[in-house]
Parts: structure tokens; sequence; C-alpha cells
């Protein structure tokens, strides 16, 4: 999971205006980025606790192998770090780097706690792939050029759209045992299911057309996401039929989901590199 968001953030980099003119700073606008992911991560876990028990996640700290106080301890210690490490790369990373760890806590966190409801983890997560890019473009020292701000919008929909609802799909028993009020908890698997395949058709074949539009270079990237909804949506219908599966046979539509977002992220990060557009 850290590594996607790490290759959100060079995409971005890679995508602005001018290619990065200080990679000291770049460096250390990933490091800071590194540190805000995993502290994310990490304070997701401790708040995760007894849903992912309940679903047999093998996450350090459901399975017992890093104490919770622990966690607690380093997820503090590597705020800090990723706020001193953000000022360090300037403050235009800085301001993204505290927008992502404020999503973070609103995502795993009271009050808002947005992973209860899949309208704002939704938007939550859009907000975390959005963030993770523009973090990229500020540690280059440039601006937005359309080929990143296009893909940086198909890949974070496909996150809010696509993944933060094929995720529910194999956890929803121990969603409901936390407390959660998912779509899959509250409406069934049915509509959960019958909303990844229409965030899927509509980010594939929306995402390629706006690229072929306004950014063709980021057809790159795009193409993999459509052939990835393809991918998604035959997972979830094959399934939708086996009602009786296992709990991993139910996630790998996640796992379709988590290979398209890796492929496409290379892969644009690629041809951005390859051929530095203008705009």
């Amino acid at each position: 999971m850290q590594l996607v968001f790490l290759l959100r953030f060079a995409v971005g980099a890679v995508s602005a205006v001018h290619l990065p003119q200080a990679p000291g700073r770049t460096a250390l606008g990933m490091a800071a980025w590194w540190c805000a992911v995993a502290c994310a991560y990490l304070l997701n876990g401790v708040t995760d606790v007894r849903e992912d028990r309940a679903n047999g996640s093998r996450r350090p700290i459901a399975r017992g192998a890093l104490p919770v106080r622990t966690a607690a301890t380093v997820t503090a210690l590597l705020a800090g770090a990723a706020l001193v490490l953000g000022g360090l790369a300037g403050r235009g990373v800085l301001g993204w780097v505290v927008g992502f760890l404020l999503l973070g806590w609103a995502y795993s966190a009271a009050p808002v706690r947005a992973k209860d409801s899949s309208v704002l983890c939704a938007l939550v997560v859009f907000g975390l792939g959005a963030t993770s890019y523009a973090a990229g473009v500020s540690a280059a020292g440039s601006g937005w050029t359309v080929t990143g701000a296009v893909f940086g919008c198909v890949m974070s929909a496909w996150m809010a759209l696509v993944g933060s609802l094929v995720k529910d799909l194999g956890d929803v028993g121990g969603d409901a045992a936390g407390g959660r009020r998912t779509v899959a908890v509250v409406r069934g698997v049915a509509a959960a299911r019958s909303l990844a395949v229409a965030g899927a058709v509509l980010v594939g074949a929306a995402g390629s057309a706006a690229a072929a539009l306004w950014a063709p270079l980021a057809l790159a990237g795009t193409v993999p996401v459509t052939a990835g909804a393809v991918w998604v949506v035959a997972r979830v219908v094959r399934d939708a039929r086996r009602e009786s599966a296992e709990r991993q046979q139910r996630r790998a539509a996640y796992k379709a989901f988590m290979v398209t977002q890796y492929a496409a992220n290379l892969i644009v990060l690629a041809a951005l590199a390859a051929v530095h557009p203008a705009g």
C-alpha cells in the first residue's frame, strides 16, 4: 500500500511543467510522503483491530505482531517526521502533507470515521489520491500539466469509485461487527457489487475518453485502467455466482483493482520520463 502512494507522488513530480530541478528537495518530499502514508496506515491498523481480527486479517497489529501501544507511538512519531521533512521540502509540500495527515485521520478516527460510510470513504479516498499527485508536483517546484491533472483525477476516481467499494466485498462480517454502515453492510453485498461495477465502467470509459480529448500522453496510463475495469467487472460477476466463496476468493476484485493501480502508474511514469510533456 505504501509503495503505490509513493508511485503517485513520483508520477506527480515527473508530470509537472518542468522536471525536478532540485533532486534533494524532491527526495525530501518523497521521504515526507512515505512517513505520512505509513502514519495513516498504522493509524488505520490501530483503529481497525476489531474488524481486522473478525475478518481474519494478517495485518501486523491484528495478528499481534505489533502491539497497539507501540503502533500508536510510532504513528505519532511518523506524523512528526512527515511534518519536519515536508517543511524542509518546501511550503507547498508541507501543505499537502498536512492535508494528507488530516484526511488519514478523517478516514480512520473519530469524529469523522469516513471508513464507516461508503460515501464519506469515497470522498476521503479521492482526496488521499489527489494530494499524493499534488505533493509530487509541488516537490518538483513547478505547476501542473494537463496530462498530470487528467491522469491524477482518473486514478483518484479509480480509488474512490472502485477501490473503496471492492475492498468491502470480502470484509462484510468484520465491518458489521465493527459497527460500520457501508453499502455492503446496510444494503447487502449485491448492492455493493452493482455500485463497484458501475464505478469501474464509469472510470474505465470516462478516463480514457478524457485522456484522448485533452491529454493523449495520459492514455499510457488510462488504457490500462480501462482494461483493469473489465478485469474488475469480470471478477465481481464471477464472485456473484459463487456466494459461498472463501474470503480470499471474494477479494479477487480488490486484487484486480490493486494490480491495475500499479500497472497504470508505472506505465505512465515511464512514458512521462521518456517524453516529458510541456502541458
